[in-house]
């Protein structure tokens, strides 16, 4: 199998700790020509990342559908837990990150540059993500930790995200608004010292300074 793949993106960067996790053989590429390449089209006619083309040439797309792909073809390593309410409680929680602070997330990132900053549209964003982050927090309470330290399908999604909200308070020079949230703080202190964690948010911060180096 082949997962194509982009060190800053941490929708990528999401099924990737997942990979690392259940411990799989998986190549890694990035997409051949860009990602709006006609060579990588043929692969992904969505033309994003992360693509999972598995032995057989099927190609799947979008990070959830391989989260859970990967969960149900290889479910020795298990990271979705056996009790179906503590299941819908980590997936309710990965789609409020999805939907309520990822999403805010990225149109802040095309207003990083103070030069093309549009400061009503950057307060307007920034309120859904408070917002997405108190609710975050309030579903994080009655979540317990993983046993042995064993990573969930909910890590993997918000992992990746909530390591990108430095970059975000640092253009903008807003305070960490992980601290200002006692549920999300205890949860992230936690989360980001798994070692996998740390290996997936290195190969961002690599991605990171890469696109700065480009800049």
């Amino acid at each position: 199998m082949k997962l194509y793949t982009h060190d800053m993106s941490p929708f990528a960067a999401r099924v990737r700790l997942a990979v690392y996790a259940k411990g799989l053989d998986i190549e890694l590429a990035t997409p051949p020509g860009g990602l709006k390449s006609p060579e990588y089209l043929a692969i992904n006619p969505i033309g994003k990342i992360p693509a999972l083309v598995l032995d057989d040439g099927q190609v799947i797309a979008e990070s959830d559908t391989i989260l859970e792909y990967l969960e149900d073809a290889f479910p020795q390593v298990a990271l979705r837990p056996a009790d179906p309410k503590e299941t819908a409680r980590q997936r309710l929680i990965a789609r409020v990150g999805d939907l309520y602070v990822a999403a805010p997330m990225s149109v802040l990132f095309k207003h990083l540059n103070p030069r093309v900053r549009d400061a009503a549209v950057a307060e307007q964003e920034f309120a859904k993500l408070e917002a997405g982050l108190d609710h975050l927090d309030s579903h994080l309470c009655d979540l317990k930790p993983a046993a042995d330290g064993a990573l969930r399908l909910a890590d993997c999604q918000l992992i990746p995200m909530l390591h990108f909200l430095p970059v975000i308070e640092g253009a903008f020079r807003r305070p960490s608004m992980i601290a200002e949230r006692p549920n999300l703080a205890a949860y992230w202190s936690r989360a980001s010292a798994h070692p996998l964690a740390v290996k997936v948010c290195a190969e961002i911060d690599q991605g990171l300074a890469a696109l700065r180096a480009g800049a």
